[in-house]
């Protein structure tokens, strides 16, 4: 689940966002800090103020998972093309993103001056970028394709429209900007200028045996960092110090670009938050929604547990939300429609009495997950896309009323041929949430 209204939110967090005269320190060291402008953000990396937890058994837990190699970005172009062909599309234009990044292992800051890359369907790659960016497009794209540069009074359609010339129909990534597009269609008007019909988002939900191994990582280590803070939490804490806890025992773990949802009692309502901090009472639930990021792969993991006895209907509530997981976690194989799932975990939420449809279950089921926290498939109704082996997502059931609790629990699944695999254990019970269990 993404974070989209707190102080800390995840958008925020991973665009760098000031926060009400605050900026956010790096989050890829061992911690992550607020820190004012101008002044010290504290000890050095490595260091502990005496009031700070020691996350340093969980060092080292995300060293020596390889990373993506030149054959494995070589074979993805390989694959898309064969797509493009089929789909009928001459060449395939993308952005500076997440896309561009599956692609090509090219990282590039999006602004007004775009970086545009364009893969024909048979000739050699090329690049159109900001001639002052020349330096830099150098160190970082030699060998991939052609660089195609443009002056600061020109930009990037006429260079653009020189390359698209002799194409019949182009495919563009769904999330390019209107105004490339628009420049595009005006520079180039006999060219069939069409939104992607599919080919990256097919090409990009099945993911490789190097992805799944970063994303089995990644969330791993966001199931071990939980259970070590969860230890530490106790009635009287605020929600900002349960997350800045869960941050850094993440970032202790490896990970980066981390993202913190905590909500305590009430607060747990509000599927992605609010603006109105509140501490953790006694028998009240904490509800933690985070992740972070391991060379680009992410992880999402939601746990909800309770710091002494609940009241017996949170505890029924509960045992139904890990019902609707477990339920669902059975149906999901190969061949089965991803709005099917979500039906079977819905109907064990309406069989106990909190429907129907959205009522207390608020949202879809889950999501696809792998450069982006959030991509294809969609565990939601009337998606019809078939499981597959090799695609990754979120299966997360949650309860919610207004004003009173809520309740969610998500874990990470791969679909093999035989069914699907959970990263890291599964909660245990809700007496001992984060035990070591599968």
């Amino acid at each position: 689940m993404v974070c989209i209204a707190r102080s800390w939110t995840r958008r925020r967090i991973l665009h760098g966002l000031s926060l009400g005269g605050f900026v956010l320190a790096s989050a890829c060291g061992p911690r992550s800090k607020l820190v004012a402008p101008g002044t010290s953000a504290g000890p050095e990396q490595g260091t502990k103020t005496p009031d700070e937890p020691d996350f340093s058994g969980l060092q080292g837990f995300c060293d020596a998972v390889p990373g993506i190699g030149s054959d494995e970005y070589a074979d993805r172009r390989r694959r898309v093309r064969e797509r493009m062909a089929e789909a009928g599309i001459d060449a395939l234009l993308l952005e500076a993103g997440p896309s561009l990044f599956y692609f090509t292992g090219i990282r590039w800051r999006q602004s007004e001056r775009p970086l545009l890359y364009l893969l024909p369907l048979a000739d050699e790659a090329s690049w159109i970028g900001p001639a002052f960016e020349a330096g830099s497009l150098q160190e970082q794209v030699s060998g991939a394709g052609a660089i195609h540069l443009w002056e600061e009074h020109e930009g990037p359609n006429r260079a653009l429209a020189a390359r698209v010339g002799a194409f019949k129909r182009i495919a563009i990534d769904p999330v390019m900007r209107l105004f490339v597009v628009d420049g595009l269609r005006r520079a180039a008007p006999s060219v069939d200028v069409a939104i992607d019909p599919g080919v990256i988002r097919h090409t990009r939900m099945i993911k490789s045996p190097a992805e799944i191994a970063l994303l089995q990582r990644a969330n791993e280590a966001t199931k071990a960092a939980l259970r070590e803070v969860a230890t530490r939490v106790v009635p009287g804490m605020r929600e900002s110090a349960i997350a800045a806890m869960v941050r850094g025992a993440q970032a202790a773990a490896g990970l980066s670009e981390i993202w913190v949802l905590a909500l305590a009692g009430s607060n747990a309502a509000f599927p992605h938050g609010t603006q109105h901090e509140r501490e953790l009472m006694p028998g009240e639930g904490i509800l933690v929604d985070t992740g972070g990021s391991l060379q680009g792969y992410r992880s999402d993991i939601s746990r909800t547990w309770f710091v002494g006895r609940p009241p017996p209907e949170l505890a029924k509530a509960w045992a139904t939300v890990r019902e609707a997981q477990s339920k669902s976690f059975e149906a999901m194989r190969p061949g089965v429609s991803c709005a099917s799932i979500d039906a079977i975990a819905r109907a064990v939420i309406d069989g106990a009495g909190h429907g129907p449809a959205y009522r207390r279950f608020t949202h879809r089921l889950g999501h696809g997950i792998g450069l982006q926290v959030h991509e294809d498939p969609y565990l939601v109704g009337g998606e019809e896309t078939l499981l597959r082996p090799g695609m990754v997502m979120s299966n997360e059931p949650g309860l919610y009323v207004a004003g009173e609790w809520g309740i969610r629990i998500e874990d990470i699944v791969v679909i093999t041929d035989k069914g699907a695999e959970i990263f890291g254990p599964r909660i245990a019970s809700l007496e001992d949430p984060f035990a070591l269990s599968s």
